[in-house]
């Protein structure tokens, strides 16, 4: 990637005309991978497979992963906006529920601009594959949600903070209309 995401000014990020799509379960952004997770129930409990190396032949995830954590989220909490220049995160929610926000600010992209969100939990599993040059931000709607990430790189350098108030305020679930 030539573009140095950690020298674009805020002033920059806020010009960029925003395409909001209301789709929350198939993304629009060129690169980004959405799959819903599969659940199985019995008597003993249940089991949901986050991440297999057989995805890799088949579906667009990443293969070569080299750090993951979580992250819990107190209800109601937005954690925004970061982004990485080299590095592909691949989220899932476990516990809760989470919107996630995509932003496309990648200037050669033929999607740049574009918005996605989605909402993942517990009772919805899914798995995010997000490319790198893509903001990226999650609000926790139902109790302390964890988010796991599965990330291409453990580099620290490579992420790029911006404050949340900077775009997209009116986005955050729930919206009472």
């Amino acid at each position: 990637m030539d573009y140095k995401f950690s020298e674009l000014p805020e002033e920059e990020l806020k010009s960029v005309k925003l395409n909001v799509v209301s789709r929350k379960d198939n993304p629009t952004i060129e690169g980004v991978y959405y799959k819903k997770l599969n659940t199985i129930i019995d008597g003993r409990g249940d089991l949901t497979e986050l991440w297999s190396e057989p995805w890799t032949e088949s579906e667009n995830v990443e293969k070569n992963i080299k750090h993951v954590y979580f992250n819990t989220t107190h209800e109601g909490i937005v954690k925004a906006w970061h982004v990485h220049e080299h590095t592909t995160s691949q989220y899932t929610c476990v516990v809760g529920k989470m919107q996630i926000v995509l932003v496309d600010i990648r200037p050669n992209s033929k999607t740049y601009g574009d918005v996605n969100q989605f909402i993942i939990g517990a009772k919805n599993p899914s798995f995010i594959r997000i490319p790198p040059g893509l903001l990226k931000g999650w609000k926790s709607l139902q109790g302390d949600s964890v988010i796991i990430n599965f990330l291409t790189s453990a580099d620290m350098k490579d992420n790029f903070r911006y404050p949340c108030e900077v775009i997209l305020t009116d986005i955050w679930e729930p919206k009472n209309s």
